[in-house]
């Protein structure tokens, strides 16, 4: 008798506690009859993100959701982005039973499209495109921040202002490169110029890509500023490391933590590249003076022998590429891997490197390949050594680089560095569309779908003052080779990436 007497209290001690719990709970779901949540009307820019400000008279607003009513703005989890101008969209802020509504305005801005450069082109579609959904459209807007801190931009085809990400999405890009350098400023903190991309600028250009569903490319290009087949200068921060493991052991941390910083901002990174474009090797220079790195033609010299980076130092070699390769995996066990070099149209030259590679068993996902025709010769030599290396190697290429001119014609704050035509191809938008479709028709067509995707290299990069290749001053050098006028219309090459598609 007493065991049941106890069972019987303790199956009601249980039912009032679980009672008590669900008048809380209750109670805590139940908003007061005077609470109310209001945001106050919002004006915004195109490309401009701004937190929605809720006035309440109540303590929390956890779980608050906003829904847009319109094409206008982007929602990014509390706060607005702007997309087009001359629109007015409504938003929704629901909080539980409480809702309010509330308008975001960006101004009408649009300039007149009266050019030729705007008239219809032909771009044929690529039939090997037809199921390759995953193909790589992709392009490095690495000046971007900079190009827009400075007054540009960005304009449809109508010459209505429109988002960048929204122009680049709407015509088929679906990644972003990202050039990363350590310290892009003077030991006295003044900045190098050509975009000043440090991981702030990063996180920013990730954060805006992954928002707009783009993937992201992260290209380390371990120094300070450009890191190129003409220079690989050590950053100032390890200009004193007298070993290989300081050096493989920092470039592991520097890795590991940029890409732990991308995350937390919102911009997973889905591939990497270990150095850029590092035909002489990884980390083989120094210079005598870190304040003038901006310049043409910085004092510099060899690391020694100890240290050194270079292709004809192996086991530095290795050991750098190795450090960058681990510590991306580390922090991204999903990650895909990019080793790149230049020269795309010289099939000795990938040869000879690759097989450094192949003879260290470096590990890695992804061949890069930057070809310019401009720069690496005809198509059909880009032809060959795209096909024997994919061959070759049996990975993945992708042409992490390449570009061409619409035109010749001069402009202030530019300095071009393509001023003749190449192969045929002129100095026109037609002729713009017809070497990018060339090149994808190439990459699209290497046997056995190693051919990956290509990168157009800096399409939004405007002729703005200060937004030069380095410091204030300096000439932009990509002016006449972006799918944007100087003006910042998107020009009818633009949507090679969407119409070579079938």
């Amino acid at each position: 008798m007493m065991k049941r007497f106890s069972l019987l209290c303790l199956i009601i001690l249980m039912m009032t506690l679980v009672m008590a719990c669900q008048e809380k709970e209750q109670e805590t779901n139940t908003l007061p009859d005077d609470g109310f949540i209001f945001v106050y009307d919002m004006l915004l820019q195109v490309d401009e993100i701004k937190d929605i400000v809720v006035q309440t008279n109540m303590e929390s607003l956890s779980g608050i959701t906003f829904t847009s009513q319109g094409s206008g703005i982007k929602i990014d989890g509390n706060r607005v982005y702007g997309l087009k101008a001359g629109t007015t969209t409504e938003v929704i802020a629901q909080y539980q039973s409480k809702q309010t509504t509330f308008s975001v305005v960006i101004p009408e801005e649009s300039v007149s499209v009266s050019s030729p450069l705007f008239d219809e082109i032909t771009i044929e579609p690529i039939e090997e495109l037809s199921n390759r959904h995953d193909f790589v459209m992709g392009v490095d807007i690495s000046s971007i921040v900079e190009v827009m801190k400075r007054g540009g931009k960005f304009y449809d085809s109508n010459g209505n202002r429109t988002s960048i990400y929204q122009l680049l999405m709407e015509n088929g890009v679906n990644y972003i490169r990202i050039r990363l350098w350590n310290d892009p400023k003077s030991t006295s903190g003044v900045p190098f110029g050509g975009g000043n991309n440090d991981l702030e600028v990063a996180k920013q250009i990730g954060h805006d890509a992954k928002l707009f569903g783009m993937k992201i490319l992260l290209n380390f290009h371990y120094s300070d500023f450009w890191a190129d087949p003409g220079k690989q200068i050590i950053p100032k921060a390890w200009k004193d490391f007298t070993t290989q493991e300081q050096i493989a052991d920092a470039i592991y941390q520097f890795t590991y933590d940029a890409m732990q910083a991308m995350e937390d901002a919102g911009a997973k990174v889905d591939m990497v590249q270990i150095g850029n474009e590092i035909a002489p090797g990884l980390l083989t220079q120094g210079t005598q003076n870190y304040d003038t790195q901006n310049t043409d033609n910085p004092s510099r010299f060899n690391l020694p022998s100890q240290i050194s980076g270079s292709t004809a130092n192996t086991s530095n070699f290795i050991a750098y590429l190795n450090a960058g390769l681990s510590a991306a995996r580390a922090q991204n066990s999903d990650v895909l891997t990019m080793i790149h070099i230049d020269r795309g149209g010289n099939n000795s030259f990938y040869r000879t490197f690759f097989d450094r590679l192949e003879a260290q068993q470096v590990d890695y996902d992804i061949i890069g390949m930057s070809y310019y025709v401009f720069y690496h010769g005809s198509l059909q030599n880009f032809t060959n050594n795209i096909r024997d290396v994919a061959s070759r190697y049996g990975k993945p290429i992708i042409v992490a680089e390449t570009s061409y001119g619409f035109t010749n014609q001069n402009v202030a704050n530019a300095s071009h560095i393509l001023t003749t035509p190449y192969f045929d191809y002129p100095l026109t938008v037609q002729g713009q569309a017809d070497v990018t479709r060339d090149i994808i028709e190439v990459v699209a067509k290497v046997p056995n779908q190693l051919g990956m995707g290509i990168f157009y290299w800096e399409p939004a990069w405007l002729p703005v003052a200060g937004a030069g290749w380095a410091g204030v001053g300096s000439p932009g050098t990509w002016a006449n080779q972006a799918l944007f006028s100087y003006q910042g219309i998107m020009l009818p090459s633009l949507e090679i990436f969407k119409k070579v598609r079938p």
